[in-house]
């Protein structure tokens, strides 16, 4: 009889699978999540380019930049390059900060949420640096502008729950363009 019964192979399927098909249960649930986490990133890295696109081509977020970036008394048609102080100044915009038209930087926000809808205002940041490009008479500096995307996490679902994988903090995402016309 025991002879019998160590010959028995019935069952051994069940028992196989019992041991394998939660490993692939784990390894299914990871691959998902990390495919996850990959499209997350990517949407994020391209809201991120969207929102420069849009804030070098609409309304410029800092208020009260004279020509050039830089006080001047220069000539109409003065290449901002020949003033002093064109090169090289900055500033910066995030939700709420004075000197700042809180309905641009509202509008760049938007046009970045409608790529990836997680993106709220105290994510953003717009600055602008001062190129020497332009010239007197324009009416607007010719700045680059990088918009950041700051403080994003991503939540595992599944892993989190069964090996206690905590949010991971994405990276910074910056995108830096040259300003166009700065006014819609």
């Amino acid at each position: 009889m025991l002879r019998r019964l160590r010959r028995d192979e019935r069952g051994t399927t069940m028992v196989e699978m019992a041991l394998v098909f939660p490993l692939l249960l784990v390894l299914t649930f990871a691959i998902l999540e990390f495919g996850n986490l990959s499209y997350q990133w990517l949407i994020a890295e391209k809201a991120t380019e969207m929102g420069a696109r849009f804030a070098v081509t609409s309304n410029i977020v800092a208020t009260g930049i004279p020509e050039c970036g830089v006080a001047t008394t220069a000539t109409a048609g003065t290449p901002c390059r020949q003033i002093a102080g064109s090169v090289g100044w900055q500033r910066t915009c995030t939700s709420g900060s004075s000197g700042c038209d809180a309905t641009a930087f509202n509008a760049i926000v938007q046009q970045m949420r409608t790529i990836y809808p997680r993106i709220a205002p105290g994510n953003v940041t717009v600055q602008y640096f001062g190129t020497g490009l332009g010239f007197v008479g324009r009416g607007s500096p010719v700045p680059n502008v990088t918009v950041s995307l700051n403080g994003l996490t991503f939540d595992f679902v599944v892993l989190n729950g069964l090996f206690g994988f905590g949010p991971i903090t994405m990276p910074d995402f910056r995108a830096t363009l040259t300003g166009e016309d700065l006014s819609s």
